[in-house]
């Protein structure tokens, strides 16, 4: 390694850990692992008492052939380990997302905004010594930290849901789908935001972005075989074996989908950048 790169990685990681960006993630992810089935929890307690404060005459106007309220379909679908720990993972992939996008603005094209990288780059530091540790540092975090955070999820929710408990295997599976997803979508995020020098913009764009997406996809019935399946597959895949089986050869290649769009958005950047680059460290020659 290079002295050029080994600067890169030290300033990168001292921006990481001294700026709490990592401190940001890690609260994202595991506030969301536990708050998402308490919330769920509360609600459905709350749901279980209400409806035993519910006259029985008024509950037979309001609810004909004596049918069970709506909120009991709702206690129904989230009562249970494997719904909850899918709609857990897809608040990471909501919440925690976004708030990970704004905790690592200044990392995603901050420092161009700011022109901190002016002095680094007039001296001769290469573009590609720049990117790879940005590339390298916040994806595979957040595929470490989200994959753990989708482990303590498992946990919890198996812990407060008696009904569809969930395997370790299962655990494991789903976990590695979002984060594989999660680190897919910062990778995106870096790589604009760096291209545009407009961090603040591109949260937006590729939250929105995202979602938007995801929408078109599926509406044209492409739900299969694309990144977002790693998110759309959830909850399905905990259903049953044979659904689960089905969907394999989607998971993998939208795995191996996001991998190859991770990279891609790494050379976008560098060559982005290598074009608006000025190369200041020519010896200037008088005209005369």
């Amino acid at each position: 390694m290079n002295a050029q790169l080994k600067y890169s990685f030290k300033k990168e990681s001292a921006l990481f850990f001294r700026r709490y960006h990592f401190l940001g993630m890690m609260l994202a992810i595991f506030g969301m692992a536990v708050f998402s089935p308490l919330m769920l929890k509360a609600m459905i307690a709350m749901g279980t008492m209400a409806q035993d404060l519910l006259p029985t005459q008024t509950a037979q106007i309001a609810v004909p052939n004596g049918a069970d309220p709506s909120m009991t379909d709702f206690m129904d679908m989230f009562a249970s380990a494997a719904m909850s720990f899918a709609y857990t993972l897809r608040e990471f992939a909501a919440t925690s997302l976004l708030i990970i996008m704004i905790v690592i603005r200044s990392a995603a094209g901050g420092e161009q905004k700011k022109r901190t990288m002016i002095v680094p780059q007039c001296s001769g530091l290469k573009t590609k010594n720049y990117l790879l540790p940005k590339f390298v540092i916040y994806p595979l975090s957040m595929f470490g930290v989200t994959f753990f955070g989708g482990l303590t999820a498992g946990g919890i929710c198996n812990a407060m849901f008696a009904n569809d408990r969930l395997n370790l295997g299962q655990i494991a599976l789903g976990s590695l789908m979002v984060s594989v997803y999660m680190m897919f979508i910062l990778t995106v995020y870096i790589s604009l935001g760096l291209c545009s020098a407009r961090p603040g913009v591109m949260v937006c764009a590729v939250y929105i972005g995202q979602t938007l997406l995801q929408s078109f996809l599926e509406g044209m019935g492409l739900s299969d075989y694309q990144p977002f399946t790693l998110i759309s597959a959830l909850g399905t895949i905990f259903t049953g074996g044979e659904e689960l089986a089905r969907r394999v050869p989607s998971i993998l290649t939208a795995i191996g989908l996001s991998v190859v769009i991770c990279v891609l958005m790494y050379f976008l950047a560098l060559g982005v950048l290598n074009a608006k680059k000025i190369d200041n460290t020519e010896e200037i020659k008088p005209q005369f």
